[in-house]
């Protein structure tokens, strides 16, 4: 699809028949196809739900939270790096002010290698490291000669290997200094009282109701009404349609969904990571279901955003491996290692387990999280005779989150198809699968918690149909899902009557297709729309293909990165052809109510779209790049640029 520049700087916009360097004028370009936009229903377009247009203003949703992190951000990188001592962070104090590290990372390479130095570490440090600038710190080595050194046996087995730790000379009597402290356990299990009712557990079909995103108000358990694969097969990245029947979704204070906004979706862990779990846990599977009483200190765990309050709740363990802990898609820290080493009979595994939660191991545990994401199972197989207990385990453990995913429809506008009941509504989302290598079978993909439910759903929607069975009515596939209330840029910027420019790469082309079908249904607008949609290869990734309207040809440049280009000479990313349309681009940042939206990576096609704004705000305005920054900050705050990116 997208990537970034080699390096963030000023690009001039070459000429073509859409992009005159020399003429600033904002006007809207010669050349262009003057479209009458009018309602269009292909019949293979997905329906549309019922109801009403709203109204939309800037500042709805303006008292609601923000989308949560899941993931490290760089700007936190740059905060703990700039807590380093002066002696770790190595650059010209003369020639740049110490603030300056934020630059540093976000400008070049050259930069980077110049805070970090050339290793291999340095490099995983600004991708993923957990930022604490461990890989930058100099350790002793034990003295291999001195006598009694005895060194420590690697352990032989898959699971280890695995993990490719560099352990370097270590001892079972070398001295560790500042070993993590043993965390805390912060819940128990104990018998349900007698008083308590019977717990009944649809743990493989629904989240327990103690899963809140949002109190007092439940998840709730959504039915799929069809899903379909949307790239054909050889794509290197599956991405899948889903049609989601939100008739019966429960009033929630009249805030309703919303052209570009998300929901978010409450995924379980798949049965067979839990099973592997239990096993190499050795808990029984007579205690896996047995209803237990929970008892935790503090926190809003297993809940989602409940209150932070103790709490005690009957459940089991399975439903809290299941839905409320995630055991596959965040890094190992060091207080699970520091627990694990606790409970390591092994005297070599033990030493290992605890070099990597002390200040000798700190690279060696660097390295460990800028991996692949390992899976809890992984890492206990990696060690086997270390068994903690899991409400010890549970206590360490990250909080299963939520995943978010864009509508790709319009939820207020409503279309007919066959088979589809009166008054349903129906909201609809494209979900691309998340692979990263598994350790059982090298070779072979694990797919992500979130878009590996959603795919297993997929095929058993589509296997069934395929077998000549109504899946609504024998399977009755469910999602556990909630209304999006976060502040969500695309959503809450979406509306006005000015020409809109869309950006996106991928799965980012989703809400792109809920705003156009918003725009086609006022037989009244006619203003522009332009989409530029990044694909590697458009025969197998592209997806909504042919369902945008009848106009859909003329207001869709499609840019493929592993197909030479047709046109505009040698464009290949989304940010090439943002260069190329650069009058488009002018003309509608500077319309009356004019929008540019850019939806998709920010690791590429993000930081290289807006780099080739601000080349065409320093070409077409004859501005300096200092100034075209802020000039793209002012049409952020006004809510003329809304960028959203992952």
């Amino acid at each position: 699809m997208a990537a970034a520049d080699p390096q963030h700087h000023h690009r001039r916009i070459p000429s073509s028949s859409t992009s005159h360097p020399h003429d600033p004028i904002p006007c809207e370009p010669k050349e262009i196809p003057q479209l009458a936009l009018s309602p269009s229903q292909p019949d293979h377009i997905s329906p549309r739900s019922s109801g009403e247009s709203v109204e939309w203003s800037s500042d709805v949703d303006s008292e609601a939270p923000s989308t949560p992190n899941t993931e490290p951000q760089m700007d936190e990188l740059v905060d703990r790096l700039e807590d380093l001592p002066v002696a770790a962070v190595n650059f010209d104090s003369q020639s740049r002010p110490r603030r300056a590290s934020t630059t540093l990372i976000s400008e070049s390479p050259a930069d980077i290698r110049r805070l970090l130095g050339d290793s291999e570490t340095a490099t995983k440090l600004i991708s993923q490291c957990c930022g604490g600038g461990c890989c930058l710190l100099n350790t002793l080595i034990p003295d291999t000669a001195a006598p009694g050194y005895d060194p420590v046996v690697i352990p032989d087995n898959k699971a280890f290997r695995s993990l490719n730790l560099r352990i370097g000379p270590l001892g079972l009597a070398t001295e560790l200094q500042n070993v993590t402290p043993l965390p805390p356990v912060t819940l128990s299990f104990e018998p349900v009282p007698a008083t308590e009712d019977k717990h009944v557990s649809a743990v493989h079909t629904q989240p327990p109701s103690y899963v809140q995103p949002h109190p007092p108000y439940n998840v709730y358990s959504a039915p799929i009404h069809h899903a379909r694969e949307l790239t054909k097969p050889g794509a290197e990245k599956r991405t899948f349609h889903f049609d989601i029947d939100v008739t019966d979704y429960p009033d929630e204070g009249g805030v309703d969904f919303k052209v570009g906004g998300a929901i978010g979706i409450c995924p379980p862990n798949a049965q067979e990571i839990v099973d592997e779990l239990f096993d190499v846990l050795c808990i029984p599977k007579f205690v896996r279901d047995k209803p237990v009483l929970l008892k935790t200190q503090s926190g809003r765990w297993p809940t989602i955003w409940g209150a932070d309050e103790p709490r005690e709740l009957v459940t089991t363990r399975r439903e809290l491996l299941t839905w409320c802990a995630d055991v596959q898609s965040h890094p190992p820290t060091k207080n699970i290692l520091r627990l694990m080493a606790e409970y390591a009979d092994a005297p070599n595994e033990k030493k290992i387990l605890l070099y990597l939660t002390s200040a000798q191991g700190q690279a060696t545990f660097c390295d460990l999280r800028t991996t692949s994401h390992l899976t809890v199972a992984q890492l206990l197989s990696a060690f086997p005779s270390s068994k903690p207990p899991l409400a010890a385990l549970l206590s360490v453990l990250t909080q299963l989150m939520p995943r978010f995913y864009s509508l790709s429809n319009d939820p207020h506008v409503s279309s007919a198809r066959p088979g589809l009941p009166g008054g349903r509504r129906l909201i609809e989302m494209a979900v691309t699968v998340h692979e990263t290598p598994d350790w059982h079978t090298p070779g072979t993909p694990r797919t992500g918690v979130g878009s590996g439910f959603m795919e297993r759903t997929a095929h058993a929607f589509i296997a069934a149909e395929s077998e000549g069975i109504n899946p609504r009515e024998v399977l009755d596939l469910r999602v556990p899902m909630f209304r999006g209330l976060m502040a969500n840029p695309l959503s809450r910027e979406f509306g006005g009557e000015g020409p809109m420019m869309l950006i996106g790469a991928g799965v980012g082309m989703a809400p792109f297709r809920g705003f156009i079908l918003n725009r086609l249904k006022n037989a009244n607008c006619a203003n522009k729309i332009w989409l530029v949609q990044g694909v590697r290869d458009s025969l197998l990734d592209e997806i909504y293909s042919g369902e945008l309207g009848d106009h859909e040809a003329e207001i869709k440049h499609v840019v493929q990165s592993r197909k030479p280009q047709k046109h505009h000479g040698e464009a290949k990313y989304v940010q090439d052809e943002v260069r190329q349309q650069a009058d488009i681009v002018w003309f509608v940042i500077n319309a009356l109510d004019g929008r540019i939206f850019v939806c998709g990576s920010s690791k590429g096609m993000g930081e290289g779209v807006e780099q080739a704004l601000i080349d065409v705000a320093m070409d077409k305005g004859g501005l300096g790049e200092k100034e075209a920054k802020e000039f793209w900050e002012q049409k952020k705050g006004d809510g003329q640029y809304i960028a959203e990116t992952w």
